[in-house]
């Protein structure tokens, strides 16, 4: 009976503790990777990397009252470290920026309205590819992963103001971009 007892009594290891604080904000932190590499590989990667090298830091990780969106300025940090790396590179390994629609392939009953989705979510990722890098890194973060401006500051560590108007001249471009009329389809063979 002792040994029962010691056994629950016993330490959770820290791989436990690190995967207990992580995997809610896996999907997270892939998703973000995912959209600023453009790439399932790399985002992949790019997570992994940050994952491996947050590990022993685990103390830190724990001592966080929002694990979220520090995890998210730590990864967009790598990224940054990585391209400016992959910059000063005399190997060309650039990204490849194909319009991989597999991430956002959904289950919709109406072909015609699978199409036009698509058609929708195509041309939303070119608007966004337009957009100044520091004008996406705000909407993604603000807009679609739902970050507040103060956040959103933080993550990237600039004024909020700056947020905010990066955020309005983004809007206004991406909306400029996707009226009626100016979205061109693909049309069907």
């Amino acid at each position: 009976m002792t040994s029962l007892i010691q056994i629950f009594r016993r330490r959770a290891a820290p791989g436990d503790r690190f995967t207990a604080l992580v995997r809610p904000h896996i999907q997270l932190m892939y998703r973000m990777a995912y959209r600023w590499t453009q790439n399932q590989s790399e985002a992949e990667d790019l997570v992994q990397d940050v994952l491996a090298r947050l590990f022993p830091r685990l103390e830190e990780l724990v001592a966080l009252d929002k694990p979220g969106p520090w995890l998210v300025k730590v990864l967009y940090h790598r990224y940054v470290d990585l391209y400016r790396r992959r910059l000063n590179s005399p190997v060309d390994d650039s990204v490849s920026w194909s319009s991989d629609d597999a991430f956002f392939q959904g289950h919709l009953l109406d072909e015609r309205n699978h199409f036009h989705q698509l058609e929708l979510k195509r041309a939303l990722n070119r608007a966004l590819e337009e957009l100044d890098d520091g004008w996406r890194d705000v909407v993604l973060l603000h807009d679609v992963e739902g970050y507040s401006a103060l956040e959103v500051a933080e993550i990237l560590e600039i004024n909020v103001g700056t947020v905010k108007s990066r955020l309005h001249r983004a809007r206004k471009k991406l909306k400029a971009a996707l009226q009626l009329g100016t979205i061109e389809g693909a049309h069907a063979c």
